[in-house]
This record gives structure tokens, C-alpha cells and sequence, in this order.
């Protein structure tokens, strides 16, 4: 890729590429089962492209990722209104987002990356301040972990994610990629997928990822768009064991299984189904060509007091990690 990527390597064959715009994830390669490296994420050839992106295409989104319903929320006695991105509704940090800012390089090794950037009011909206680090490492365990780091100065809101669109094997669709996750609930949303405020059972939907299963059978149809935009709950145990799974993701075609553990509670789910874009190589990015995997708090959590607090105060140490696990499947 172009000057101005950053690269970061195992020995093993695992290769992610950063830019420093975003915060991105640009490029993730990992060899499938025929030993042939596979793009395993989307993204663009060009820095100028990846600016230019309204998609959050492998961006750290935020100061709050995903919606805040009607572009409004309270905040220590105090109502807030930002300005609308998404149909009424505030999205991803709104257009002056961390996606949309470019962030400073500091730290580089050949196996981690460590990007910084400042916050506050002026630039979205938000109430309070953040100084946010972002730390990408890949390790010999064929993992790639993403940390969360934050203090502010000011009361304010810090909820992260990144937003890497994921395809294992570079078909035009994720149709029968296959899904298995641990979640026994998911944040119902209503029909400008913004959350109601309720939590539902998995049980009986298309939201029932437990025993694994094709994604075009989330569907009533298994020829109809995949409709997947909603967070679903880490079931995780009690009391807390050993970090376990609580999403695979793969491909028969390309045998490469892609494996989640993190701290946040959810697992927003996008299946793409508005991307309408023209990508690496040209190739044009159409609705389910892949899985955003989104690891964060519950989103709208600003607006229900019942969502876990998104509030990061004076002495708090926001921190959080995602860690993606690469392999081939069994």
C-alpha cells in the first residue's frame, strides 16, 4: 500500500495495516487453508479514498459509536443536541467523529501501533473531553488486539468500537459465511434501527446465533438482504472464568475462522446492507459483501438508564480491549 500505511507483522503470516486517519484498520491478511493470503477486511487503495469514506469502513469510531436517538441526550442535568447524520439520529460520533479525524502516531513497533487523539465539545457535540489511545498489536498466537484507553479532563461520554467490515474469503456476499455466538439476548430497535430501550430473547429469531449457523438463515428468506444492524448481548459467565469466545466467525470456502473475546458487553452486528461503495481494487462494495463486527456498549446507551453508563469522569481510566483470534476451521 501507499506511503503513509503503517505495517505491523508476525512470523506466522498475520499482517495488519494502519492508517493513522481513523485510527483504521486498512488491511488484515492471513494465509487461508491452501496457504494463499486473503484480504480478510474492506477498505480502499488510497489514503484521499479512505478519507472520503462515509461508510466507517475499519475505522475507531466514536466519541459514542453507533446511534444516539434523535441526535439528543441528558447529561449531568444538562440536554445536549448534536447534529443529525443518520435520519434524525446521531451516529458513530456525528460527522465531526474520531472516524473523520487523524490521529497521532505514538508508538511503532514491527508488532504494534499506538494512535492518539483529543476530543471534546467543539468538535462533536458531545459534552466533556477525551484523550483517546488506540494500541494495535498482532502477537505469535495469530492474534490481533485492539486496546481502549481514555482519560478526560471534564465530565463527559466515551463509548468505542472498531468498525472493520469483515469477508474471510472475498465473495461478493457473506451469505453463507457462518455465525455462532454467545448471546442470549439482543437490543430490539425500532424502524430507523435506533433501540427501543428493550432487551429481548435471542430465542425464536433470527437473532439465535448459539448453536452457529449460515447467515442467510437469519432471514425468513433465504434469497432476501440480510438485515442484521442490532447489538447482541455477551452472555458471559458468572463468576468470570478464563477470557472465553463469544463470537466465531468463518468460511468453508476459505477454511479461515475468525474468533472474538473482549471486556465491552455487546456485539453490534452489520451486515452491510446499505454499503454502496467502490473499494480496493475497484471492486464495487454492494449490500451484505461483508460482516461489520462491532464490539462495544449498548448502543443509544446515553439515552436509557437501564443501558450500562457510558459516563467517563476526572480520574477515570476508560479501558477496553478486543482480541481477534485468526485459524483455520476444524
Amino acid at each position: 500500500m501507499a506511503s503513509g500505511f503503517i505495517e505491523i507483522a508476525n512470523k506466522q503470516g498475520l499482517t495488519a495495516t494502519l492508517l493513522p486517519f481513523g485510527a483504521t484498520l486498512a488491511k488484515l491478511t492471513f494465509p487461508d487453508k491452501n496457504g494463499k493470503n486473503q484480504d480478510l477486511v474492506l477498505g480502499f487503495d488510497t489514503i484521499d479514498e479512505f478519507e472520503k469514506d462515509a461508510a466507517s469502513i475499519g475505522k475507531t469510531v466514536g466519541r459514542v459509536a453507533n446511534r444516539i436517538k434523535n441526535s439528543t441526550l441528558h447529561f449531568d442535568g444538562k440536554q445536549y443536541t448534536m447534529t443529525p447524520n443518520n435520519g434524525p439520529h446521531y451516529l458513530h460520533g456525528g460527522p465531526n467523529g474520531l472516524g473523520y479525524r487523524k490521529w497521532e502516531v505514538v508508538r511503532h513497533a514491527p508488532e504494534s501501533v499506538s494512535f492518539s487523539v483529543r476530543a471534546n465539545e467543539q468538535d462533536d457535540g458531545l459534552p466533556g473531553d477525551a484523550k483517546i489511545d488506540v494500541t494495535y498489536t498482532v502477537n505469535d498466537r495469530n492474534q490481533l488486539i485492539i486496546e481502549h484507553h481514555a482519560t478526560c479532563d471534564t465530565p463527559g461520554l466515551l463509548a468505542l468500537t472498531n468498525h472493520a467490515y469483515w469477508n474471510l474469503d472475498g465473495s461478493d456476499t457473506v451469505a453463507e459465511h457462518f455465525l455462532e455466538m454467545e448471546a442470549d439476548e439482543f437490543v430490539e430497535v425500532d424502524d430507523t434501527f435506533c433501540p427501543t430501550g428493550a432487551i429481548r430473547s435471542v430465542t425464536d429469531t433470527g437473532f439465535d446465533f448459539r448453536s452457529g449457523k449460515q447467515l442467510k438463515e437469519s432471514g425468513k428468506d433465504a434469497e432476501e438482504l440480510l438485515d442484521l444492524d442490532n447489538d447482541l448481548v455477551i452472555t458471559k459467565k458468572t463468576p468470570p472464568s478464563t477470557p472465553s469466545t463469544y463470537l466465531r466467525f468463518w468460511s468453508e470456502k476459505s477454511g479461515i475462522e475468525l474468533s472474538i473475546t473482549t471486556s465491552y458487553p455487546v456485539i453490534h452486528l452489520y451486515a452491510s446492507k446499505f454499503l454502496d461503495c467502490k473499494g480496493k481494487k475497484g471492486e464495487h462494495y454492494k449490500a451484505n459483501k461483508a460482516l461489520a463486527i462491532e464490539p462495544q456498549f449498548h448502543s443509544a446507551a446515553p439515552n436509557f438508564d437501564h443501558f450500562p453508563d457510558v459516563s467517563l469522569r476526572p480520574g477515570d481510566h476508560y479501558c477496553q480491549e478486543i482480541v481477534y483470534t485468526f485459524s483455520h476451521v476444524n
